[in-house]
């Protein structure tokens, strides 16, 4: 029975130990530790999947020909990770959208549909970076673009692309790719959609290359 005020004492701090517990105390109140900026979580799929490297970390324009994803809305992001998983988009027996690139189809069949998801929510949330410079002249025709994607008007769809500051490499071979699917689909085209039936019904090609350099040359908007 005596030996229990002993073991009880044995968990009681001393006081050197109790001044040592009310300086470091005071320390810390007088002098809070700094706030350090918190990072973004990179979802394990970017950097796992070569996601990086030719998107980067930051999701711009690292070499002609590769899109900007920094600043695109993540619901067009997540859809189209989406297409390129499955290839083609079939609705009622007919292809309605396809999108055919070695790379991101063998990439995007390897993953779930929540970490394409979670690649998409990634880069939507990274700031695109504006051109500098005068607002180019429209070229003819380009207003019927500016319907979905905006440009000088704003894009008012979660699931169109922002085309401004985009990549004019990639713009160019993408507006082709879809002006020759006009006609309707034809198996192993690299790109297509439905709606390129109408948006190209009157254009000529020649002038799709200006399409592309003035989205290009626009600055960032329309997220």
């Amino acid at each position: 029975m005596r030996t229990a005020p002993v073991l009880f004492s044995f968990f009681l701090p001393t006081r050197p130990v109790l001044t040592a517990f009310v300086l470091i105390l005071a320390v810390l109140t007088l002098f809070p530790r700094p706030a350090f900026p918190t990072t973004q979580k990179i979802p394990k799929a970017v950097g796992v999947y070569g996601c990086i490297q030719c998107h980067s970390l930051d999701g711009k324009i690292t070499m002609p020909g590769v899109p900007r994803l920094a600043g695109q809305r993540s619901t067009y992001l997540s859809r189209q990770l989406n297409h390129f998983k499955l290839g083609e988009v079939v609705y009622d027996g007919e292809v309605v959208s396809a999108r055919r690139h070695e790379v991101m189809n063998d990439l995007a069949k390897r993953l779930s549909t929540a970490q394409l998801r979670s690649i998409a929510h990634f880069y939507s949330g990274k700031s695109c970076r504006t051109n500098a410079g005068a607002t180019p002249t429209p070229p003819d025709g380009v207003e019927r673009c500016e319907v979905c994607h905006g440009g000088a008007r704003a894009n008012p769809w979660r699931d169109t692309p922002s085309l401004n500051a985009q990549d004019v490499t990639y713009l160019k071979r993408t507006i082709h790719n879809l002006w020759q699917a006009r006609q309707g689909y034809q198996a192993g085209a690299p790109r297509h959609h439905r709606m390129a039936e109408v948006m190209f019904i009157d254009a000529d090609e020649p002038n799709l290359d200006a399409y592309a350099e003035y989205y290009a040359a626009l600055p960032c908007g329309g997220k």
